[in-house]
């Protein structure tokens, strides 16, 4: 049983960045059978991850040495049920809608190259990473026959929520790793604050010209203030837990606001 456990995702935050943004998407447009059938694909390859860095040798020889035999034949069979599953969707949904597929699958596949180059925690790898989960939402929720403009209201809100706390907990680390490193932290802060900064103009300006649902700035505003809060005032590492835990709870709220208002 502890073999099959190493076999899971360890990113604890990665299950609920997968897990907001298709519930959010089912909330509301309402269950469809290619909504289902791609959010099972996306499952399937999620799992996949794991055993396919332990087959990869990413996790260390002596790991793949161990769970590598148990590893390989789990990939395949994941990668098998996501790509039948995907073909599934493909086939139910409306024609028209089948490109949405491509939001969440090109930064899928940009996250494949940079696990396969080892840089899958780097600022990159963590950011398409953000995209992927967030995008997810958007074939989700147009399969069930939702416009596009309600689609990008559901995402728009996790992606911001997903790459800027990301950026926000990276501060929190480039200040100790190592002895820590100051002019990365710094620069990273102030990227934080720039997305979340411009973020809130670029919503604005698109609302206005109704470009983007109004919603969108309601449900965006607590993902950034909390990443903004985090990357001003960074915790002290030890206090990762307590933080990861607040996230959640962020994604939460985010997730009921993007229901009660679409």
């Amino acid at each position: 049983m502890s073999a099959w456990r190493t076999l899971l995702p360890k990113e604890h935050g990665a299950y609920g960045q997968i897990t907001f943004p298709l519930a959010a998407a089912f909330g509301v447009a309402g269950v469809s059978l290619g909504g289902l059938l791609f959010s099972g694909a996306a499952i399937a390859a999620f799992l996949a991850h794991e055993p396919a860095a332990i087959a990869l040798g990413l996790r260390g020889p002596r790991v793949k040495r161990e769970l590598g035999g148990a590893a390989a034949p789990l990939v395949y069979s994941l990668l098998a049920l996501a790509i039948v599953a995907g073909i599934a969707a493909a086939i139910v949904v409306d024609p028209a809608v089948r490109w949405s597929f491509a939001i969440p699958a090109m930064p899928g596949l940009l996250l494949a190259v940079a696990m396969v180059r080892g840089r899958e925690k780097s600022g990159y790898g963590e950011t398409v990473a953000a995209m992927a989960f967030a995008g997810l939402a958007v074939p989700v929720t147009m399969a069930a026959g939702t416009s596009f403009d309600v689609a990008c209201a559901v995402a728009i809100p996790f992606a911001l929520l997903f790459i800027t706390s990301t950026l926000a907990v990276r501060v929190v680390i480039l200040r100790v790793r190592g002895g820590g490193d100051p002019g990365a932290a710094t620069a990273t802060r102030r990227l934080t604050l720039a997305i979340c900064t411009g973020s809130f103009i670029v919503i604005g300006l698109l609302a206005l010209a109704r470009w983007l649902q109004p919603a969108v700035m309601l449900s965006a505003t607590p993902g950034l203030l909390t990443a903004a809060v985090v990357a001003v005032r960074p915790p002290a590492p030890a206090r990762l837990r307590p933080l990861g835990w607040s996230l959640v709870a962020v994604s939460t709220l985010t997730a009921v606001i993007v229901v009660a208002t679409l």
